[in-house]
């Protein structure tokens, strides 16, 4: 899961002098302008073209890694290099969107995102890879933030609960269809053709940009003291910590599934995003429910559930072998899509419930950062946990097989490519014989399945904390209890 990289956004400044009666007029007397649901396309079609190519990026790793050459550490680089640079830059970004115009920040950020998107496919080394991914982050910064700003400016409060479904179901659709499209593209025109489609979705967005969505932003300039007033309530701060949580869980599971699936199950591309299809359409289910439930009933039990759920999805996921089938992999899968869904939705919407117009950039940013920190903490721990769990699983299944000498101690040196996945070189059929050669296949791929696991129960832990935390959320939905009330005074929630 944009990705889970791709359910929502937000950023601001403020005055010293805007007191709380004109914050209540603001949020409750706020003109909702444009076409509302042309509105809705446009952020969703942005969101998709964002959260296409996150997944893409994750089908295609395995390609670009033999292309270009690079390790499991490369690897993750390439990865976080785009969430790093998305996290620094939404909180200005979205600060930039409500002084000088949402519509205009999301518009250049969809053209930043495309130009990019084409600099990266024609790119030939790990490190212009690098580059051209930390410059798809920040223009995802401005597009991000900006595209909830707009939705909040074109929905009341009140009925924003299922646009936002529909925002955060649709982008999940372009996450899980990624893999699909991505695998299939790889396959029939290589991996650089992945990313030139972001060109021709960039801009048919800016088309229909001008066409569907009126400007809007902010006339106010809020105070650091605002910032924090809004930092102290409990929806937005530990809304933030939830969605982390819910990131964290999801961008490792990503990032595992595709070396489990084309390193050690071995399937195509094509094949592959077709496994990682059906966690998504869960997250498409979930995601309307989820933002209809907070509405009705508030998004402490939304939550809560949710994150159980990711957390059951992980612990389950944490048995996969290397000989586990379709199964194994779709039942945990469905669960994890639909806890994603209900979590991420209702956390987002708590968040902006309790925030006034003129702050909504500033709190979809902060809802954007959480989400990519999580991500990014995510990769970085699963790898992490994937390199040690292999080295330390490799020696006790050469024992195992009785490995000795020089053919154990090129396993060993071999490491790095076990924690992809991998078998070490040097032990093809025509080198070391066909026994030697599939024990080596076998040893690499048991190791690294024991490592996976580890880092899967890693990540069910994460999440089960979350769905405890979940319990300190706001009970009653924010719209019934005055969301800028509590701005001016948090210490009441």
């Amino acid at each position: 899961m944009t990705q889970t990289e791709d359910l929502s956004t937000l950023a601001t400044k403020s005055h010293s002098s805007i007191t709380m009666s004109s914050a209540v007029s603001s949020t409750l007397a706020a003109p909702r302008i444009g076409k509302p649901w042309l509105t809705l396309v446009a952020a969703v079609l942005g969101g998709a073209m964002v959260g296409l190519d996150g997944t893409a990026t994750t089908i295609a790793a395995p390609y670009i890694s033999a292309t270009v050459g690079g390790s499991l550490s490369q690897l993750e680089l390439v990865a976080n290099a785009y969430l790093v640079a998305l996290a620094i830059g939404l909180l200005p970004a979205g600060r930039l969107a409500d002084r000088v115009g949402r519509r205009k920040i999301f518009i250049i950020g969809v053209a930043g995102f495309g130009a990019a998107s084409l600099a990266f496919a024609f790119s030939s080394s790990i490190w212009a890879l690098v580059l051209f991914r930390v410059l798809q982050g920040f223009a995802g910064a401005l597009l991000q933030p900006a595209a909830l700003a707009m939705l909040r400016n074109a929905f009341s409060t009140d009925k924003l609960g299922l646009p936002l479904g529909i925002w955060g179901g649709a982008n999940a659709l372009a996450i899980g269809l990624g893999p699909v499209l991505a695998g299939v593209i790889v396959e029939n025109w290589q991996w650089p053709a992945v990313f030139a489609v972001n060109g021709h979705i960039a801009l048919i967005v800016i088309v229909l940009c001008f066409i569907a969505v009126v400007e809007s932003k902010s006339s106010a300039a809020v105070v650091p003291k605002a910032v924090r007033k809004l930092f102290a309530h409990r929806a937005v701060s530990l809304g933030s910590i939830l969605i982390a949580i819910s990131s964290f869980g999801v961008f490792g599971l990503l990032f595992l599934l595709t070396l489990y699936l084309q390193n050690v199950h071995g399937i195509s591309p094509a094949v592959a995003g077709m496994w990682m299809l059906p966690p998504t359409c869960a997250v498409i289910f979930g995601a309307p429910i989820g933002g209809l439930l907070a509405q009705r009933y508030g998004p402490r039990w939304p939550v809560c559930l949710g994150l159980a759920l990711v957390s059951l999805g992980l612990l389950l996921l944490s048995s996969l072998r290397p000989n586990s089938e379709f199964s194994d992999v779709l039942y945990p899968g469905v669960l994890i899509g639909l806890g994603t869904g209900l979590c991420v939705i209702a956390a987002t919407e708590a968040m902006i419930a309790v925030t006034p117009d003129h702050s909504t950039g500033v709190v979809s940013a902060v809802q954007q950062i959480a989400s990519q920190a999580g991500g990014v903490l995510g990769i970085v721990s699963v790898g992490a946990v994937l390199h040690w769990q292999s080295s330390v699983a490799l020696p006790s299944w050469l024992s195992e097989a009785r490995f000795s000498g020089a053919a154990r101690q090129n396993m060993l040196d071999g490491v790095e490519n076990v924690s992809q996945g991998l078998t070490p070189s040097g032990f093809d059929r025509q080198t070391v014989g066909d026994y030697l050669a599939r024990a080596a296949r076998t040893i690499s791929q048991f190791s690294f399945s024991d490592a996976m696991s580890a880092a899967l129960l890693i990540a069910s832990g994460v999440s089960f904390v979350g769905a405890l935390l979940a319990l300190r959320l706001p009970r009653t939905p924010h719209h019934v209890a005055g969301s800028v009330v509590e701005l001016a005074d948090p210490a009441t929630k």
